[in-house]
């Protein structure tokens, strides 16, 4: 391969350097873009908390129990979160309560991403550690 190299006029060797490097510079951004794909995709922030504090998102509006298990089995499967289904009060139909979260953050990304998604009522509780009697609502003043 070295003695083929000799041969090459210097319009070759230019040609096959700017080949080389612009190869070289393909591999790194698609390599970067993989790492930068599997770093972000890892971290999806919903950290279920241990000991039943954090913040509860609660989805209402389910008229059917089948409507609110396939959201209910959906975030379990995608998000890996805890998802219940309950009765809504005043036998409304259905919600589904995802959490509690440990971060707040985490909680209204999660609430903004499902009212973007159609679910038009969407709401956050603060769960409280037992005994805590002045648990201010998540949402209070929003």
């Amino acid at each position: 391969m070295i003695k083929a190299l000799r041969h090459l006029n210097s319009k070759d060797k230019l040609a096959l350097t700017t080949f080389l490097a612009l190869a070289l510079l393909c591999t790194l951004y698609f390599a970067s873009g993989i790492l930068v794909t599997y770093v972000s995709s890892s971290d999806n922030g919903l950290v279920m908390s241990k000991d039943g504090t954090g913040f509860t998102v609660r989805i209402l509006g389910f008229q059917t129990f089948k409507a609110a298990e396939q959201l209910s089995t959906a975030l379990q499967e995608q998000r890996q979160v805890k998802a219940v289904i309950e009765n809504a009060p005043s036998s409304q139909g259905y919600l589904v309560k995802v959490g509690p979260l440990t971060k707040q953050e985490a909680a209204e990304n999660l609430k903004s991403e499902l009212h973007n998604s159609g679910y038009g009522v969407v709401k956050i509780i603060q769960n409280c550690a037992p005994g805590v009697a002045d648990c201010p609502p998540a949402e209070a003043g929003k």
